[in-house]
């Protein structure tokens, strides 16, 4: 059934017209009625008609005063003027509060019968679109659940990374995991935060969010360039609990690129936030004390991490490479990486890299006769004088000392 108001002063024009109306499509209509304009703006606020003839000279509110009230509250209501007055203004001004037509008193049975016909149909396409409309908006935040879904079980090492590239757009250049815990959660209020907590992050940041269990939640956001992300989520900490009534904590991973490197970060993160102080609520996997477990958990590749960096340093000994560096190209955090480096090679980073360049220059020394200075450039350092410091720190005599002897021997 259709809902229809007849806004008319004259009770006899009110009565003809639902007459005429119910005898032209039975069973069709809910008709209510209005005397005046005030009338009908409450008529319309109460039943919500999706046709409203209104006349336009009625005592107190006057038909377009009413009209312009109704748009208001109704924008989709199909809007018939009836008037025994032909002017203009009255069309031009109806015109801008989307009336659909402009019928002069008194109007033919015929007349009428064809213009509802034709309001019924364009109700019925218009509903018949919103319809189409919301069944593909469905679908569309259905496949963006699937979509998140599929790369946060991909970052978390639950899914295939084929299967997890159908879903495209949703790759980040870099960035970093988190996970976040809730001090207590009831399963039966699981939905409620999961929602919260999802609109809250996802108002500031392009992420991805995966429910770990009744109370975690693995967060994947977008790295921003130059970011601090400690003290973003710090900020976020604050909202989150301000939200979502109770305390939480949060394990924050590094910055990385790739499915690698994403993996890594949220391992990182699912560490970082077993070890997260009362104080804080907040902790980075940098700031995690090293422990056989954590090794064991994080570093499983060691050997083969080790090997990766000893063929890296022997292609790039020359140049200032950084310890930092270094541990970005095997997607360690530097902290792991230094403590790592030192038990598998039972050096630091910069004894290793010292003593391989002084090895080099030595070989250059006695293999092609480079004097020196062509050594001490070629191996990396600037300074001869520091270069020679160096040297006989680790071999116990100076360069020269080192050269004359190999040419004495030679």
């Amino acid at each position: 059934m259709y809902k229809l108001l007849i806004a008319d002063d004259e009770p006899l024009e009110r009565e003809g017209l639902q007459l005429m109306i119910e005898r032209a499509f039975p069973h069709t209509f809910t008709i209510f009625h209005a005397e005046h304009g005030r009338s009908a703006i409450q008529q319309v606020e109460q039943h919500r008609p999706h046709i409203i003839f209104m006349d336009m000279k009625m005592p107190g509110i006057q038909g377009l005063e009413a009209i312009a009230e109704i748009r208001k509250m109704d924008a989709q209501a199909k809007i018939v003027i009836l008037t025994a007055y032909d002017y203009f203004t009255y069309a031009k001004e109806a015109i801008s509060f989307g009336v659909s037509e402009y019928v002069l008193k008194p109007a033919k049975k015929q007349q009428m019968i064809d213009l509802l016909q034709k309001l019924l149909q364009q109700i019925a396409e218009e509903q018949a679109m919103r319809e189409q409309q919301l069944a593909t908006r469905e679908k569309l935040v259905q496949l963006q659940a699937l979509g998140e879904m599929a790369w946060t079980w991909l970052f978390m090492g639950k899914m295939d990374e084929c299967a997890a590239h159908t879903f495209t757009g949703m790759e980040f250049e870099s960035g970093y995991a988190i996970v976040v815990e809730l001090e207590k959660a009831d399963a039966c209020e699981r939905e409620k935060w999961e929602e919260k907590m999802k609109q809250c992050i996802k108002q500031q940041r392009r992420c991805l969010c995966s429910l770990l269990n009744q109370r975690q939640m693995a967060i994947f956001i977008e790295a921003k360039q130059d970011e601090h992300v400690i003290s973003f989520v710090q900020s976020l900490l604050k909202q989150l609990e301000k939200v979502l009534q109770q305390r939480v904590k949060i394990g924050i991973g590094t910055i990385q690129s790739g499915v690698d490197g994403m993996k890594r970060s949220y391992k990182e993160a699912s560490i970082a936030v077993r070890y997260v102080s009362s104080f804080s609520r907040v902790m980075h996997v940098d700031d995690v004390p090293l422990t056989d477990e954590v090794e064991q958990t994080t570093i499983k590749t060691g050997g083969s991490v080790i090997e990766q960096v000893e063929m890296f340093l022997q292609e790039n000994y020359c140049y200032d490479v950084t310890l930092e560096e270094v541990a970005k190209y095997v997607h360690l955090t530097p902290y792991y990486f230094s403590k790592l480096f030192k038990k598998e090679t039972g050096q630091t980073f910069i004894d290793y890299v010292t003593h391989l360049r002084i090895e080099k220059a030595k070989q250059l020394m006695r293999d092609e006769g480079l004097t020196v200075k062509e050594a001490c450039y070629r191996v990396g350092y600037k300074d001869p004088n520091y270069f020679s410091r160096v040297f006989k720190k680790v071999t116990n005599m100076t360069p020269t000392e080192y050269r004359q002897d190999v040419c004495e021997r030679a």
